[in-house]
C-alpha cells in the first residue's frame, strides 16, 4: 500500500501501476501529485548539475508544473500526474544514457558538449566518444587530481592547452579550427564548474 504522504525519492524503481491505483482511490491526490513533484525537481536538478545541456529537462518539467498550478480541478490533478509519468519515464530514459553509450555520467557531459550543434556520422561520433573519454582520463591521470587546482593560474593555463590539444584530434571534416577553440573553452568551463560544485570526482 503506498502511504499518501510518502515522498518518492528513488524515481528509477517507482512502480507507477501500484502508484496509479493509490492515486484513483486517494482523495488527496493533489498531495501524491505534491510529492512526485518534489522527487521529481530533485532528480532534474541532479541531472542538470551532471550535465548542463539537459536543461530542457527542466524546462519540460517547469512547464507541466506551471499548467498543473494554472487549474488543480480534478482533471488538471490527473493529467499533471499522466504529464509527471510520461516524463520520470523519459527522465531515467536519458538517466541511463551513460550506460547505454559505455561511458560514465563525467564523460557523457564531455561527450555532449563536444557534439553539440553538429550533425556526424557514426564513425565521427565513435570518434568524438574516444576523445571525450580519453581527454577527461589525461586530466584526470595529470592535473584534476591536484589538490585546489583552480587557484593556481599555471595549471588552469595546463589544463587548457591539455583540453585543446587533444581536442585537436576531433574529426577535421566536421569541426573546423575556431569550433576546435569554443569546444575546448566550452569543456574546460564545464569542468572547472564541476569541479568548484564538488559534486562529482573529478
Amino acid at each position: 500500500m503506498v502511504k499518501e504522504d510518502q515522498v518518492y525519492v528513488d524515481l528509477s524503481s517507482l512502480d507507477f501501476d501500484k502508484l496509479k491505483a493509490a492515486f484513483s482511490k486517494s482523495s488527496k491526490r493533489n498531495s501524491i501529485v505534491f510529492n512526485l513533484q518534489q522527487a521529481v525537481e530533485q532528480k532534474v536538478q541532479q541531472m542538470i548539475n551532471d550535465n548542463p545541456l539537459r536543461l530542457e529537462f527542466y524546462e519540460r518539467y517547469r512547464e507541466i508544473i506551471e499548467e498543473y498550478n494554472r487549474g488543480k480541478s480534478y482533471e488538471d490533478t490527473v493529467k499533471a500526474f499522466e504529464n509527471l509519468k510520461t516524463f520520470i519515464e523519459n527522465l531515467n530514459f536519458e538517466d541511463q544514457r551513460a550506460l547505454r553509450e559505455n561511458i560514465d555520467q563525467d564523460t557523457l557531459a564531455i561527450f555532449d558538449l563536444l557534439k553539440e550543434g553538429k550533425e556526424l556520422d557514426k564513425k565521427e561520433l565513435k570518434a568524438v566518444k574516444k576523445i571525450a573519454t580519453e581527454t577527461l582520463e589525461n586530466l584526470r591521470a595529470e592535473k584534476l587530481d591536484i589538490d585546489r587546482w583552480r587557484e593556481s593560474r599555471m595549471l588552469r593555463s595546463q589544463i587548457k592547452t591539455l583540453i585543446y590539444e587533444k581536442l585537436l584530434w576531433l574529426p577535421q571534416e566536421s569541426y573546423s579550427d575556431a569550433e576546435v577553440g569554443q569546444k575546448a573553452a566550452d569543456v574546460y568551463q564545464h569542468i572547472y564548474t564541476m569541479s568548484k560544485r564538488q559534486s562529482v570526482n573529478y
